[in-house]
C-alpha cells in the first residue's frame, strides 16, 4: 500500500479508535447507543490499533503475537455472541472483522524460519498456496464488503440519531480498512 495511502487510512483508522475509546470509557454519555456496542467499541480498539501499527509499519513480531492472540479471542467471541438474540448482527460483524484481523497478522506473527522462507515478508502466499491465499483473500474482502454494504443505509439515514450514524459510520470505516490492508498483504 503507497505510503500516503496508509497514512490516510491510518488517520481515518485513528478517528474510529478515538471514538470507540470515547464509547467504552463514557457509555452513559451517549445516548441512543445500543446495549451491546461498549464490547463492539472495545473490539474496535485493539483492532484498530493493531492496524494503524501494521498500516505504519510498527507492528513488531511480538505485538503481532499479541494482535493475533487477541483477533483469535474476539473471533470465539464474535461467534459465541452471535447466538444472542438483540446484537446477532453486530456481532456477526465483530466476527468477520476478527476473522481478518487474524489473517492479517498471521504473516507478521509467523516464526522467522517461516518468514525467510517466503519471497515477502508481509506475503501470506507462503503459508499456503497462491490460489489460497488469493481465495481466503477473496472471500474475507467480500465479507468486509457486505458488512461495509450493510451498515451504509444507517450511516445515510437522516432519521436515524447522530450516534447510530457514527457507529454504522466506524463499522464502514473499519471493514474498509481491514480490506484495503488485506488485499495489500497479499
Amino acid at each position: 500500500m503507497p505510503v500516503l495511502s496508509a497514512q490516510l487510512v491510518s488517520g481515518l483508522v485513528a478517528l474510529v479508535v478515538v471514538y470507540c475509546l470515547a464509547g467504552v470509557a463514557l457509555p452513559r454519555r451517549w445516548v441512543g447507543r445500543e446495549r451491546h456496542r461498549r464490547e463492539i467499541d472495545a473490539w474496535h480498539v485493539v483492532m484498530g490499533v493493531a492496524m494503524i501499527g501494521m498500516l505504519l509499519g510498527h507492528l513488531s513480531r511480538p505485538l503481532a503475537v499479541v494482535a493475533l492472540v487477541l483477533a483469535g479471542v474476539a473471533v470465539c467471541w464474535g461467534a459465541l455472541s452471535t447466538e444472542r438474540r438483540s446484537a446477532s448482527s453486530a456481532h456477526v460483524r465483530l466476527l468477520v472483522g476478527s476473522t481478518a484481523m487474524a489473517v492479517m497478522t498471521l504473516p507478521l506473527a509467523a516464526p522467522a524460519e517461516a518468514a525467510d522462507a517466503r519471497t515477502a515478508p508481509a506475503s501470506m502466499s507462503g503459508m499456503w498456496g497462491e490460489a489460497q491465499s488469493a481465495l481466503l483473500v477473496a472471500m474475507l474482502v467480500g465479507a468486509l464488503g457486505l458488512v461495509a454494504a450493510s451498515r451504509l443505509p444507517a450511516v445515510v439515514r437522516r432519521g436515524s440519531g447522530a450516534v447510530r450514524r457514527l457507529d454504522a459510520c466506524c463499522d464502514v470505516v473499519m471493514a474498509g480498512a481491514m480490506a484495503a490492508l488485506l488485499v495489500a498483504l497479499l
